[in-house]
């Protein structure tokens, strides 16, 4: 009798339990929701303004993006991993801070597996290889030789440790033999004033952080780090077409909100996400910035985390990157 009463209770929390989610779903968001984007304004923050636009629209609480820079985004990144996680503080990132900083970073202070749970893949796209206008160089192979004739005066700046820029600077570095030097910074947005300035000379980052100003005249493009050309630089080709093959990398962003963000309200802004995603506005404003939309489930991109995680590792340990 007591067994069957067992039963029957938990019967009747797994009931209350089903019900509770949906219902939870439904009441989220009850207050302001705040994206964290780790990296000084200017850069990942465009995209991420764009898509917290249409979850305000959508989810009628308003989407507030707040810079939080510092550390290759690890710092943003360990504040929304401490944070609570019932979807009022999320993180709008690229693969640096989620993926590579705990590579890295022995005192990082969260893990991208236990610490986030991946709410959306927002947009991919590849990297764009500039120089500034005073190298004398129209070829990566041109680059390459210059960079060789003139060792350690070749410097490639980046948002910080561990971001992609210099993952892929490092990848250019170990596939070419060149010594070229790494100059971290607090965000896209400072690096690229450097750049411009002439003061960092090669430069690998996404198309919406580079394109005005190679638009502009101000830098030069090289190559691609996509397996296609781009539509918006047909002229440039990719890596592979250049002769380094073997520099392949594709430029993502998502979001995340703290492990253990109930999966109602995680499938919520998944909902909203790949709604916003699939107007034509949205998208139009992501081909603006040389990005393709991407649609996915909280689990699709949880695995593709686990990918990225695996091959940044391989870049990681073989570049002997590590932030003390």
């Amino acid at each position: 009798m007591i067994g069957k009463r067992w039963f029957l209770l938990g019967a009747i929390v797994t009931g209350i339990g089903a019900a509770v989610a949906p219902a939870l779903a439904q009441d989220y968001p009850s207050k302001p929701v705040r994206i964290i984007v780790p990296f000084a304004p200017g850069g990942v923050d465009v995209t991420a303004r764009i898509i917290a636009e249409r979850l305000t629209a959508t989810l009628g609480q308003p989407f507030i993006v707040e810079n939080r820079p510092g550390a290759g985004g690890s710092v943003g990144a360990k504040m929304v991993a401490s944070s609570d996680p019932d979807g009022h503080t999320l993180m709008f990132s690229t693969p640096g801070p989620v993926v590579v900083s705990p590579l890295i970073n022995r005192n990082a202070g969260y893990d991208a597996v236990k610490n986030f749970a991946p709410v959306a893949i927002v947009s991919q796209s590849p990297l764009l290889l500039v120089v500034h206008p005073s190298l004398p160089v129209k070829t990566v192979k041109e680059l390459v030789a210059y960079a060789k004739a003139n060792p350690g005066r070749v410097h490639f700046p980046s948002p910080g440790f561990g971001t992609q820029p210099h993952l892929v600077g490092e990848m250019f570095k170990s596939a070419t033999n060149l010594d070229i030097v790494h100059v971290p910074y607090r965000g896209s947005a400072p690096a690229i004033t450097d750049l411009l300035a002439g003061q960092m000379q090669i430069y690998f980052d996404n198309f919406a952080n580079v394109l005005q100003h190679v638009e502009g005249g101000k830098l030069r493009p090289l190559a691609v780090t996509g397996d296609a050309r781009s539509p918006q630089l047909p002229d440039v080709p990719t890596m592979e077409q250049s002769g380094y093959g073997s520099i392949a990398a594709t430029y993502w962003n998502g979001l995340l909100a703290p492990a253990g963000t109930p999966a109602a309200v995680v499938a919520r802004l998944n909902a909203a996400v790949n709604q916003a995603l699939a107007g034509p506005e949205v998208r139009a404003a992501l081909s603006k910035l040389g990005s393709d939309p991407k649609s996915e489930t909280p689990q699709a991109f949880a695995g593709f985390i686990a990918a990225e995680a695996e091959r940044w590792g391989k870049v990681v340990r073989d570049a002997n990157i590590k932030v003390e």
